[in-house]
């Protein structure tokens, strides 16, 4: 059996967008894995990785850090379940989506959750999330929170192009859900997790595309401690 390590909040909340990348993964490769919580200051936990942050994981002698890597390594580890990227060409396509997701979407979504986030750490948290919420945008959570309506209009701004190709298909991997699916899926997942305001409204291409993959792998993803 895989193992993940993951954050967890307060009421056993796993906010970790790039864990939810790799839950997904996991589930899509039909793969059993045991969870293991840690809290974000607590770097003991993940020492025997050789670095400081999630999703790990350990497949017998193997442990691999990082959302993406960890996709690589599930899909060459076990090529007979089913495919992440649809060959060379998807695996490309599928990176290109998750370092959009990285570079454009989420620090914007950083921004607009944060002033929520920070609500659901661990007390034992929220001085470094705070102080790392404070290094990254030069705000506080609060005043973050307080323009969230004008954020959450930017980060809903941002994703049109999945918006205007899921008006037109049900994944984006097409008929089905890829890795790239997936990426995006984290940062509304993280959303959902955080904040009691939903982000996508009614109608919304988006809205209908993330209740799918919410459905997906037996609703694994619905039946996670959230707000919505």
């Amino acid at each position: 059996m895989i193992e993940l390590w993951e954050l967890r909040g307060q009421n056993d909340r796993r906010y970790s967008n790039f864990s939810w990348r790799t839950r997904m993964a996991l589930r899509h490769k039909g793969l059993s894995v045991s969870v293991q919580p840690v809290l974000l200051t607590d770097k003991a936990s993940i020492d025997f990785s050789g670095g400081k942050t999630v999703p790990v994981i350990r497949d017998g002698a193997r442990v691999v850090r990082d959302s993406w890597q960890i996709a690589e390594y599930l899909e060459k580890q076990y090529p007979e379940q089913p495919s992440l990227f649809g060959g060379d060409t998807g695996k490309s396509l599928c990176q290109f989506v998750n370092t959009w997701v990285d570079r454009s979407v989420v620090p914007i979504a950083f921004q607009a959750l944060a002033g929520d986030a920070i609500l659901v750490q661990d007390p034992t948290d929220q001085p470094h999330f705070r102080a790392t919420v404070e290094k990254f945008t030069g705000k506080s959570p609060e005043a973050l929170k307080e323009a969230q309506g004008k954020t959450f209009e930017r980060l809903l701004a941002s994703v049109d192009p999945a918006r205007a190709l899921l008006k037109r298909q049900a994944f984006l991997g097409g008929d089905a859900p890829c890795y790239a699916d997936y990426s995006l899926f984290s940062v509304f997942q993280w959303a959902r997790i955080v904040s009691p305001l939903p982000l996508l409204p009614a109608g919304d291409a988006l809205a209908a595309w993330f209740g799918r993959v919410l459905d997906l792998h037996d609703g694994h993803a619905r039946d996670t401690p959230a707000f919505y």
